[in-house]
């Protein structure tokens, strides 16, 4: 969609709608008919409404100017829930290098219907997460009221996928919405340290051992572990995630990295080895910018070479403004096991339509469909791509095993 376009029109109904009104105003003073001018007034007030309505739009787009308008056109024809998932631009993938790393890609996905999902803690963990292919990303203050907090939560239940709490952390919308929660903890918070500053391992274990929370990530910047200082801080860090896991019953613990800090994950991938003490998962958190997907591309190449040269049992999650199958699966082909999708989850929630505004119900509705009818399009773009092989690779695009 041509959003300058569909501006400029709209700017001409507006007129014409003003003209209209003028029209039946004048008419009904200059011939004194009452109907002309009850007419004016009520189309007075609908013409108000409609621009109220699309000046929330329109802002609301201003707000994700980072996506492109074929990528907003998709998210919002997606969230629709009476639109078939067929009529998505899965056959306008092109088979090239990008497809050859997904069809050669050794991640295993399980199947369970027409849900994918990976195990995440399947090395020293004793309770391993089931995460689905496709996850509802980390969450900011200022971008989200309660109402689309909990609209979030609600479809994520629904979609069976989950919610990384981001900074904001385990608010009681999110709760009441039931989801899985991937807990973003602020090592530094108030709330789990002591009077002297050391760690409240108590109140720790109260938090992560209850039933919603899923998985434990820490957000970690390489400027905070400088290469030229001893490598005893990441030790620490390490051996506090393992404790971390302990105190939390055994749910997966890993760290967020922005992509920009990527070589750090080598890093700690060497003293993982070292130590004996895995990470279950490491998430690579893309800047929210156009054209951000080279970058994180890159990111989980690397990464996964690291995994890889120390055989760990490391999951890797690509989080960024996914909105595409195409780049869903292009991350998958590089070496993520699972994807986080930020913005147009946020995108799906303003284009949720109710009779006269939109609804926490229309946004659980918007954001669901945007959900299932994705992760429709991604399922029949890996049937494409085991459909045309190359002689590059005989394997399937992804090892998917189906569950029973």
């Amino acid at each position: 969609m041509n959003f300058a376009s569909s501006r400029t029109w709209a700017g001409i109904g507006f007129s014409l709608l003003f003209l209209i009104n003028a029209g039946l105003v004048i008419a009904g003073l200059f011939f004194d008919y009452l109907w002309c001018t009850l007419s004016g007034i009520v189309l007075s007030l609908v013409q108000l409404w409609l621009y109220d309505r699309f000046s929330r739009n329109q802002k609301a787009l201003a707000e994700h100017s980072f996506l492109s308008d074929f990528d907003l056109q998709l998210v919002i024809s997606r969230s629709r829930p009476s639109v078939s998932s067929s009529g998505t631009n899965a056959n306008g993938f092109a088979f090239d290098a990008g497809h050859k790393l997904v069809q050669c890609c050794d991640t295993t996905m399980l199947m369970a219907g027409n849900k994918l999902f990976t195990e995440v803690g399947t090395g020293n963990c004793r309770l391993p997460y089931r995460m689905n292919l496709l996850n509802i990303g980390s969450l900011n203050i200022a971008a989200l009221d309660k109402g689309s907090l909990l609209a979030l939560s609600r479809s994520a239940k629904m979609s069976d996928c989950a919610v990384n709490t981001g900074v904001l952390g385990i608010v009681p919308e999110l709760l009441r919405g039931g989801s899985d929660l991937i807990w973003r903890m602020d090592r530094l918070d108030a709330s789990y340290r002591n009077k002297d500053g050391s760690f409240n391992e108590a109140a720790f274990r109260r938090a992560a051992n209850r039933p919603y929370i899923k998985m434990i990530e820490i957000k970690i910047k390489a400027v905070h572990f400088l290469p030229d200082v001893s490598e005893i801080s990441l030790n620490r860090l390490i051996i506090f995630l393992e404790r971390l896991k302990i105190l939390s019953g055994g749910k997966p613990t890993g760290v967020c990295v922005a992509v920009t800090d990527h070589a750090l994950v080598a890093r700690l991938c060497r003293l993982m080895a070292a130590n004996i003490i895995y990470l279950d998962f490491v998430t690579l958190e893309s800047a929210q910018e156009k054209n951000a997907f080279t970058a994180l591309f890159t990111a989980i190449d690397a990464v996964r070479l690291a995994i890889a040269e120390y055989r760990l049992p490391t999951k890797i999650i690509a989080s960024g403004d996914l909105a595409r199958e195409r780049d869903i699966l292009q991350a998958i082909g590089y070496g993520a096991h699972a994807c986080y999708s930020v913005r147009p989850f946020q995108v799906a929630l303003g284009a949720a339509r109710g009779f006269i505004k939109s609804t926490t119900n229309s946004k659980v509705a918007a954001v669901t469909a945007f959900h299932q009818n994705t992760l429709a399009a991604t399922i029949r773009l890996i049937t494409a791509c085991a459909a045309k092989q190359t002689t590059a690779c005989d394997e399937a695009p992804i090892n998917a095993v189906q569950l029973n």
